[in-house]
């Protein structure tokens, strides 16, 4: 737990300073997530003796990290389609016949589940370039909105499992986690959102918190069980050990993958 404490003190203001300077630094920081997340999602599947065509995968992933950056994912369809077809290609000389479907459906799902979903944060922070009514300081504040979910959401769900956590939520995918600490991580987001609302999220109404903070908690929650699934179903405890105390990248950011999209579709469509 203190490890945990210490590497999260070091992490949260990093990530809040990355989310303020947006740009390249931004851009990089995705590109570390795709590229290292989706090494640690090959690992997973060569848990389950598959082959996934790592070089391809990460390769796309970075390539629609740069689209993001640079077209708001104009030529994403492009980079999705040449990697299909690039993937089903080459598995016919990579001689492993038994497992090709397989191959070939984990390389490119592991692009769609790391690559394309963390590029949302991408497209989250360049909302404001697309509308002459939001500042600098909104297009701060909405990316944050994709972090702290999730942070709000673990903490509180965390704190509340352990203080009066009884019944199961999920047992067969992660045995901790409990239908008490679920819901107080849902009424945690929403109260954190309010709270934090004049300060850094002036752009939403109090009904809007509610409404973000209650389904944003539920998909990142999603998020989570979806990634323990995948680590239950290879037979790993973690996605790697790369940050102490957390595991790896994926274990880190797997509700952030979900809660990103959640955000910058919801302010697209129903806020902006």
């Amino acid at each position: 737990m203190w490890i945990r404490i210490i590497v999260g003190i070091i992490f949260i203001p990093t990530i809040i300073l990355l989310v303020w300077l947006g740009e390249v630094s931004l851009f990089l920081f995705v590109v570390l997530i795709v590229v290292t997340g989706l090494w640690e999602y090959y690992r997973l599947a060569g848990a389950k003796n598959l082959y996934p065509n790592k070089v391809i995968g990460m390769i796309a992933g970075g390539l629609l990290c740069l689209d993001a950056w640079l077209g708001m994912g104009s030529r994403g369809m492009l980079i999705l389609t040449a990697l299909i077809v690039i993937t089903a290609g080459l598995e016919i000389f990579r001689g492993h016949s038994h497992t090709a479907i397989l191959n070939t459906t984990t390389t490119v799902f592991g692009v769609m589940y790391v690559g394309w979903l963390s590029c949302h944060l991408i497209y989250i922070r360049m909302i404001p370039s697309s509308f002459d009514s939001l500042s600098e300081q909104d297009g701060v504040g909405m990316l944050l909105l994709a972090f702290v979910i999730p942070w709000f959401c673990d903490t509180s769900a965390y704190f509340t499992g352990k203080a009066i956590g009884r019944h199961k939520l999920i047992p067969h995918i992660s045995a901790g986690k409990t239908i008490e600490g679920s819901v107080g991580g849902i009424i945690g987001t929403v109260v954190g959102l309010i709270a934090l609302r004049s300060a850094f999220f002036s752009f939403l109404t109090p009904i809007h918190c509610i409404i973000m903070g209650g389904t944003g908690s539920i998909i990142a929650q999603i998020g989570d069980l979806a990634e323990s699934l995948m680590k239950r179903d290879a037979g790993v405890k973690d996605s790697s050990r790369l940050i102490p105390g957390h595991g790896g990248v994926l274990d880190r950011f797997d509700s952030v993958l979900f809660a990103a999209p959640f955000v910058y579709y919801y302010l697209i469509f129903i806020i902006l």
